[in-house]
Order: structure tokens, then sequence, then C-alpha cells
């Protein structure tokens, strides 16, 4: 009889932008299974304090407001830890586009600083990659294998992918050379409570114009597909990969409901009851002439479903719905 393997017990971890989307769920996430200490590093450009509301008072968060690259003690802040968690970096297309430089300083000097100071604790990695780098594949779905296709250096949007790519780069090389216990994770658009759509999010976004009867703007022709995941399925893979040692392997999370964002923009105004219109704008009277878009992004989960028996457990129909009830409280 083969003997069950004994999973990891994460008491303690260190999440970057743990006030962030997801970074407060794997909070939530793990002290809800018990972890006794938490080191949250945030420099809040787009996390937020009242993610954490609820942790003010307790002695299991530890909060320090910088960036990761800023840090001078970071490899003796984190000695000691189970785990790191490494979520911090510039979110949302928006965002990006508007911050290019400091998301790209932010993805490249901080992930190589977390790496160092982790190889140097012997504390494993998981680091958060992006759909993003796969580009423009034409390829009909996304496997870990896939070959990146990512547009000229004149397209700026661009950059965020060529940024992760490097940092997985980064992270397998000190996994090789037996520095470094690596977990890469692509994540393919995760929603959820908390999110908001400043940053560009297309959920949050659409969900906040129905509710208030606004038009619903959607870029380019609205024939871009893509697929959504819930934020709790996210940081429950999180948690089981890290367990179950996934050491030197990248994974896809993501969800296989693949949904065009016309269809998105209607299935929120009839989830919301809305009186909203949508209206057609160009990328280029949104973001200017660098920008460029992918036709489609659905990912293949066969392997992260191996790995840790993985599945999406709501509908995108369920996930609107949800969100749709959290932002009108």
């Amino acid at each position: 009889m083969r003997e069950k393997k004994i999973l990891m017990k994460i008491e303690s971890a260190v999440i970057t932008g743990g006030a962030g989307f997801i970074g407060s769920h794997l909070v939530d996430k793990l002290i809800n299974e018990g972890c006794k200490k938490i080191l949250v590093i945030d420099d809040l450009s787009t996390g937020k304090k009242v993610n954490l509301a609820e942790y003010t008072d307790s002695k299991t968060i530890k909060f320090v407001h910088k960036k990761v690259e800023d840090m001078q003690d970071l490899e003796e802040k984190i000695k000691g830890y189970d785990v790191c968690f490494h979520l911090a970096a510039g979110v949302g297309v928006k965002y990006i586009m508007d911050n290019i430089s400091a998301a790209l300083l932010t993805n490249i000097e901080g992930t190589h600083k977390m790496i160092k100071a982790c190889s140097t604790n012997k504390i494993p990695l998981l680091i958060t990659s992006t759909s993003e780098v796969y580009g423009v594949s034409t390829d009909k779905v996304w496997n870990e294998e896939t070959r990146s296709l990512i547009g000229p250096t004149t397209k700026l949007r661009w950059s965020y992918a060529a940024s992760k790519l490097i940092d997985e780069f980064l992270a397998l090389a000190e996994y090789e050379n037996g520095n470094l216990n690596p977990i890469i994770v692509r994540l393919f658009n995760i929603i959820g409570p908390r999110q908001i759509g400043e940053f560009g999010m297309v959920v949050p976004k659409f969900i906040e114009q129905a509710q208030k009867n606004e038009p619903l703007f959607v870029h380019g022709d609205g024939e871009q597909s893509r697929s959504f995941t819930w934020v709790g399925d996210v940081v429950d893979a999180f948690v089981k990969l890290v367990q179950a040692e996934e050491y030197g392997e990248i994974f896809n999370i993501g969800h296989t409901e693949e949904v065009k964002i016309n269809e998105l923009a209607q299935l929120i105004i009839r989830v919301n009851k809305s009186e909203s219109k949508i209206d057609n704008v160009s990328y280029e009277e949104v973001y200017g002439k660098s920008f460029d878009d992918p036709k489609r992004r659905t990912p293949d989960i066969s392997k992260i479903r191996k790995a840790i028996n993985y599945a999406p457990t709501m509908t995108l129909e369920e996930m609107i719905r949800e969100i749709s009830t959290y932002m009108k409280s």
C-alpha cells in the first residue's frame, strides 16, 4: 500500500501585497486554517488597509507599510517563517499603463530581492505570475508549456508580461542551482469581493456602472473573450500547492468557462436588473496607441487538477451574483 504523504503545515507566513484583493483573502484563508503568525508587506499602492480591518487588534498579523524593494532588512524580517507568498505587483491594465516604470521596478526588483531573502533563509516561495505571459498566442487553450508570443516593445502593455517572465526565470534558475524552492502560479482574471474597478478590473467596474444605471463601456468590439476565476478557489490552490510542496513547477490557475466581454456586460446588466446600455469605446481612446490586447485567454488547468485536485467551484453567473450582492452592501 502506497504511503500517504504528510502535507506541510503552515503555522507562519509572509504575504507581500497582503492588503490587496487576493492577498487579503489569503490572509483570511490562512487564519481560518490555524496559521498563528502572518507578516504582511504592502505599500498600499493598490491594496487597502480596510481589507485587513478585522485584524487590527490581532496579534497574528504584523503589517509593514513598505515596498519590498525598499526594505533594507528584508532577510532579517522574514527569518523563521514557514513560507512566503509573493503577491506584490502592479495590478490592473489601467494601473500598469499609467505607472509602467514603477510597475516594472516592483515586479523585477521586488521579486529579485524576495528570491534572495527566501534563498538565504531557506523559505519556500510561491510567486504569482500572470496569464499575460502567453501574450497573443494563437493556441486554442494555453498550458504551462505554451510558447509565449508577446507583442513588440512599442506596445507598452507587454512590459508587464516581460517583467513577469523575468520573475519566473529568476526563480527557476535559483531552483535549478539548488538555492530556492519556488512555486509559480499563472493567474487568469481573478474576481471576487474587495476587488475594485479603478485600476481597470472589468467585473467590478461593470457592476458599479450597472448598479448606477450608467453605460457599460466595452473596449474594442467586445468580441474578445476571457475566463474568470473565483478568488476563494485561487487562495485555496495557493495553500494546497505549498502544502504539497510542488517546488520548481508552474501552474495555471483559472476557469475553463469562456465568455465574450459583450456577453459579460449583458450578464451583469441582467443580474443587477439594470437599465444600463452598452457603449463601445476604442482601445486607443482609453489607453493610447501603445496598447494591444489578446483576442482570447483560456487556460488548460489539467496540470493543477492532477497535482491538487483543483476544480472551479462556481459558475460565472454565480460569481457575478455574489459580487453584485457584496457591492450593493
